[in-house]
């Protein structure tokens, strides 16, 4: 077991050239990281900003909803109204329906009643 770990560590020395890879930094890789590293978090700060932001805003809308409903409590909504007007749309529709359904039996009734008056003076 040891001279495996033996092995394995005079590989990574032959690969490295000699330098451990804990121990060697390059400049510009850590400048290059460290860009990144700022860039990174600048955005995250400006993402949670936006979302508190957000928040902030909801709560003030939820709260003038609040008062709203506090103050008119009792009144029809505008979901209400729109629903009142449908319903009396449909029933006025329904009423139409049902109007000319009767005329036609009506109609009808007529039309069976003359045919009864011709057969009877067809009889006579």
């Amino acid at each position: 077991m040891m001279s495996l770990m033996a092995e394995v560590t005079e590989e990574v020395t032959e690969a490295t050239g000699g330098l451990s890879q804990l121990g060697h930094m390059d400049k510009e890789v850590v400048l290059t990281s460290l860009d990144y590293l700022w860039q990174g978090l600048l955005s995250v700060f400006i993402v949670i900003l936006v979302v508190f932001l957000v928040v902030v805003i909801l709560n003030l809308i939820s709260a003038k909803s609040a008062k709203y409903k506090q103050a008119h409590a009792g009144e029809p909504t505008y979901a209400d109204k729109i629903k009142e007007k449908w319903a009396n749309f449909t029933s006025a529709r329904e009423d139409k329906k049902a109007q000319k359904l009767l005329e036609r039996e009506a109609k009808k009734q007529e039309k069976k009643e003359q045919a009864r008056q011709e057969e009877d003076k067809d009889k006579q």
